[in-house]
């Protein structure tokens, strides 16, 4: 006979699935696929150098406004793995517009950003992320490719093309060496919150 399911066990139950997740998703960029997907389409992780190309086109997904046919497929190619800067796109372009759900390849990019942004290296301070509004000397590219170059030995220009979520794996586990303390992540913190509800 099996013990009644009630809030508490079943928000522990959620809480422990999300862990679960969540540690698993740490794993995946450092496989030896770490493609991912954007509806139909294999791409590669987000890089900081993907994410600048992107911002500097004006791509609507890493600036401001309402994605646009153009934006979807824009991103889409820069992360194809078949990219190459100046190259031809005409053969993806073209099977992207052959797409018949945008909402869908749209839904596809955000988790494609959310999963290299979900753990960024920012520490935490009294239980909260420290945030400085201050305009920065330099921009946060070249911050943290220093940080992660100076700590392996690496051209800070190299460190731009490697999948995001490790860069910031590494610079936490850089900043946890030094004293650093983190917050869950976001998603583990509101389950644990649902769970405390629960149990009263």
């Amino acid at each position: 006979m099996s013990l009644p399911t009630t809030d508490t066990t079943t928000t522990a139950s959620s809480y422990a699935e999300i862990r679960k997740q969540i540690e698993r998703a740490r794993l995946k960029p450092w496989s030896s696929a770490p493609a991912m997907r954007i509806g139909s389409f294999v791409v590669n992780p987000l890089s900081l150098r993907s994410m600048t190309d992107l911002e500097l086109s004006g791509n609507s997904f890493l600036t401001e406004g309402d994605p646009m046919e153009g934006d979807i497929a824009a991103y889409i190619w820069r992360h194809h793995p078949d990219y190459v800067c100046g190259g031809n796109p005409q053969k993806v372009i073209s099977k992207i517009a052959k797409e018949k759900d945008a909402g869908q390849l749209i839904a596809g990019i955000f988790a494609h950003l959310g999963a290299a942004f979900e753990e960024t290296p920012a520490s935490s301070v009294f239980g909260g992320t420290s945030v400085d509004n201050r305009l920065p000397a330099i921009p946060a590219i070249a911050s943290i490719c220093h940080e992660y170059a100076a700590a392996y030995g690496q051209d800070p220009r190299a460190v731009a093309d490697i999948d995001l979520r490790i860069v910031f794996q590494c610079c936490r586990a850089i900043r946890l060496s030094n004293g650093a303390k983190f917050s869950e992540p976001k998603r583990l913190r509101e389950a644990k919150s649902e769970f405390l509800k629960s149990h009263g």
